[in-house]
């Protein structure tokens, strides 16, 4: 994508000696990709390219730039660039406070987008689907629901603005407070205002069931799903499977894995390593082997959440060489163990009194940046008062806080 930006304004500047001067347009197309892509100095370089060759910037142009430098947390930039637009009589259109609605709450600063807003009332800009749903997203991100759901109602009471897109932010909102019912009773709505729920609209759903443990009746959403004619994605399948595994029920895990390959649909490393760690769980580790083995035959790459988790399997089966050689393995294939791997190993190996091996590998998590957790630190702790660890143990821990 970089190369194509260099590409795009070399081509603006061969135009000229072509012939063909650039005009508004061509410098507002490429300026704007620069931004989408976080290049903001060369997209300003553009900005300050363009005025020098006497072609009047308009709202288009600072649009892309205050949505460019907003997706940098450069905020004193925005205003700058917002105040410029002004003294310029190009007066911010509704994309232009959309930009900032939508960066403020991604922020949390919903206190100054609802600022914004009401700065767009005044100038007479009326406020849109996508401002409201913004500023809707950020009093979810903020769990303030009673302020997310004033919005929701606001939109509902000016007519046709409310569409799918907001019924999921608040659905969402609702789901990941663990208020389910509220949830549900949005999407129930949903029909009344003649909405059609998506994917994701049910794929929230099943999760917020599965977070508050009704599993069963995020499995009979599902089927509502499918007989709607709506397709589940792999994250729908991956959420449901996620908490059946972590429910003990894997029969009925392995019976939704082979309706996925029925269904033709290709499985990634996310749903194998759910399937590995309920596999794990349930002391399977014959057949959790067999399926992590069998990854790279089927074109999969393991990743470090993979394999951290049948590092734990192993440990927990007290399978320590197994554990240790899959760690060094990890390091050949390229995928180098995080902070969690080595806390699981070296948690595996002083709940199996292999002290000496642990002490050999907390040296190693130090030296590569990472540190025990809580976890890790109180069993080391109540271990080394049961004068089962080396004290010598203390000076590499004291490394790693």
């Amino acid at each position: 994508m970089i190369g194509n930006n260099r590409a795009a304004t070399q081509l603006l500047g061969k135009m000229e000696e072509r012939g063909c001067k650039p005009d508004i347009v061509s410098y507002n197309t490429v300026i704007d990709s620069h931004c989408k892509d976080t290049l903001v100095d060369e997209a300003l370089n553009l900005f300050t390219e363009m005025i020098g060759r006497g072609i009047a910037p308009d709202v288009v142009t600072y649009n892309s730039l205050i949505q460019g430098v907003c997706n940098i947390g450069q905020w004193k930039e925005a205003t700058r660039l917002l105040n410029e637009m002004v003294s310029k009589n190009i007066f911010p259109d509704v994309v232009t406070f959309n930009v900032l609605v939508d960066a403020l709450c991604k922020e949390g600063m919903v206190v100054e987008a609802k600022t914004v807003v009401e700065m767009m009332i005044q100038r007479g800009i009326e406020p849109d689907t996508i401002t409201y749903s913004s500023l809707m997203d950020g009093y979810c991100l903020r769990g303030e629901m009673d302020e997310a759901k004033n919005v929701f109602d606001l939109m509902v009471s000016k007519g046709s603005m409310i569409n799918v897109c907001s019924c999921n932010i608040l659905i969402n909102g609702y789901c990941k407070g663990k208020k389910i019912d509220k949830a549900y009773k949005i999407f129930k709505e949903m029909r009344r205002m003649k909405l059609v729920p998506d994917t994701v609209t049910y794929t929230t759903l099943v999760d917020g069931f599965c977070i508050v443990g009704r599993i069963q009746k995020a499995e009979k959403l599902l089927s509502q799903m499918q007989g709607c004619g709506q397709h589940p994605n792999i994250q729908t399948y991956a959420v449901l499977l996620n908490a059946l595994c972590s429910n003990q029920q894997l029969s009925k895990a392995i019976e939704l894995l082979r309706e996925m390959k029925d269904k033709k649909l290709e499985l990634n490393i996310v749903i194998y390593s759910i399937i590995i760690e309920g596999l794990c769980k349930a002391g399977k580790m014959d057949s959790a082997i067999e399926v992590f083995y069998g990854l790279l035959l089927k074109g999969v790459q393991p990743n470090v959440r993979t394999y951290t988790i049948m590092i734990h399997g192993f440990c927990k089966a007290g399978l320590l060489n197994e554990a240790d050689k899959l760690l060094r393995e990890m390091g050949e294939k390229g995928c180098s163990p995080d902070g969690w791997t080595y806390n699981i190993i070296i948690r595996g190996l002083l709940n199996n009194n292999d002290a000496s091996r642990a002490m050999r590998l907390i040296q190693e998590m130090v030296e590569s940046g990472f540190s025990a957790d809580a976890s890790t630190m109180e069993l080391i702790v109540g271990l080394l008062s049961k004068d089962i660890v080396d004290p010598a143990l203390l000076p590499l821990l004291n490394k790693s806080l």
